[in-house]
């Protein structure tokens, strides 16, 4: 039994992500109404690539590029001809520009992410995953497309970069009679005292930045556009494969979310409607409409059985996550907000899939028994159960001696000591006396 680990799903897909919606309808696409060869698993494990295909005790494959591979050398496909380069490099176009398009229209647009992408993780995350799951994959959206310049949308970056313009820049068009007042005179008599001004409607977050958005959106649709012509597929080919599915999870993703700002879901719809009837014939065909309601009261063990349905996806109930897995999960993400230790680039979440025992519980015992010992120690060393080594209070140096060596330097050394005493005896009185003895205690010789 093949099981597929992929993200919540949300906005009618089977997931927030791209590519685990595209895995999602490629074993849709093999499998056809089969769904006892293979399930759907909501999965968080911070330690796999999501989608992932798993067996029953191990990973087969990791990314959709790797299970695309992965099936193809399944033998019902094994007659099927592999991608040709053209299909690989629209693939590579796809998941080299589309990431960027669905990082600003789901995570960088703050109207977007307030109202609709953070509501869709909470309605299938856990409590403290909400804390962890879609503020970091912000962060990651906001660093992947700054170098696009797209400030504007983003209410905590809202300012742009002053730092390069030119001295007096700030004063230009401000004099009395200055280009600014004139342009506002003429502005209200367009635009009425009550409503906005032309400079106020310019300055809002959906405005500033549109031409710049436009233009991303349609060097992303118009190559795809071509390469899809009047066909139902991709490449003139006469059957779904594997860039279709690929560029259905990009495409259904920028289409469905019903969001606030939905500049790029209204491109598709005004200028590309070709794209838009090929993603909505993948969707309904491979019949991938999902609905969260459903799913994820299946996860909490609820009366909806979505996969008795005949055209739905195959769920089934995830492992739930246990509470040393909370709470590593908690201390492992409060350790990565420590300055300069950074963290994983990989999406930190709470399903962990199956796993021996031994690999499940090293880590958490390894780091209680660590803590446990170091306040023990604290413990022990505070109250006093432990001194430091300070060493003896007398330091006694000496060499060994000459009966140490057995009968013959027990022989010599009364001859020295004898000597020792007729030398000291035929001294003057004024002379100090000088006892020179063997060391009972072993611990050299003794100087009166």
């Amino acid at each position: 039994m093949l099981q597929l680990h992929i993200l919540g799903p949300a906005f009618d897909l089977p997931s927030i992500d791209a590519e685990c919606n595209a895995a999602a309808a490629l074993l849709r696409l093999h499998f056809g109404d089969d769904t006892d060869s293979w399930e759907l698993h909501i999965s968080h494990n911070h330690t796999l690539t999501l989608p992932c295909l798993r067996d029953d005790s191990q990973t087969l494959a990791s990314g959709y590029n790797a299970i695309a591979r992965r099936l193809e050398s399944l033998d019902s496909w094994s007659s099927r001809s592999p991608p040709s380069a053209d299909a690989t490099a629209l693939s590579s176009f796809i998941q080299t520009h589309g990431p960027s398009l669905l990082a600003i229209n789901l995570y960088v647009s703050a109207p977007n992410y307030t109202s609709n992408t953070r509501p869709a993780f909470t309605r299938i995350l856990p409590w403290h995953a909400n804390y962890i799951l879609p503020p970091h994959r912000r962060a990651v959206a906001r660093k992947q497309t700054e170098h696009l310049g797209i400030h504007s949308i983003d209410v905590d970056n809202v300012h742009e970069d002053m730092s390069h313009r030119p001295q007096g820049f700030e004063g230009v068009g401000k004099q009395d009679g200055g280009f600014e007042t004139q342009a506002k005179g003429r502005a209200s008599l367009l635009l009425g005292n009550g409503k906005a001004t032309l400079r106020g409607l310019l300055q809002k977050p959906e405005y500033a930045a549109t031409f710049k958005l436009h233009a991303l959106a349609e060097n992303f649709f118009e190559p795809l556009s071509e390469m899809l012509g009047h066909g139902d597929h991709f490449l003139g080919s006469e059957e779904a494969r594997e860039v279709d599915c690929l560029a259905y999870g990009y495409l259904g993703l920028m289409l469905f979310p019903k969001v606030e700002q939905d500049w790029l879901a209204q491109t598709m719809r005004t200028k590309y409607p070709d794209l838009l009837r090929f993603t909505e014939r993948m969707h309904k065909d491979l019949g991938l409409s999902t609905s969260v309601e459903e799913v994820m009261a299946l996860q909490s063990g609820g009366d909806a059985a979505t996969d008795a349905k005949p055209a739905s996806l195959p769920w089934r109930r995830s492992q739930h996550s246990s509470m040393v897995n909370t709470v590593t999960t908690i201390a492992t993400e409060l350790v990565h907000q420590i300055p300069y230790l950074g963290r994983s680039p990989q999406v930190i979440t709470t399903n962990p899939s199956r796993t021996p025992f031994w690999r499940r519980y090293f880590q958490p015992l390894l780091l209680t028994t660590l803590t446990s010992l170091a306040l023990g120690g604290y413990y022990a060393i505070a109250t006093g159960l432990l001194v430091w080594p300070h060493g003896e209070r007398v330091q006694i140096f000496g060499r060994k001696r000459l009966s140490d060596y057995g009968d013959l330097g027990a022989a010599i050394s009364g001859i020295s000591l004898m000597g020792a005493q007729i030398r000291h005896g035929g001294s003057g009185r004024g002379e100090k006396r000088v006892r020179v003895e063997e060391n009972s205690r072993d611990d050299g010789v003794v100087i009166e």
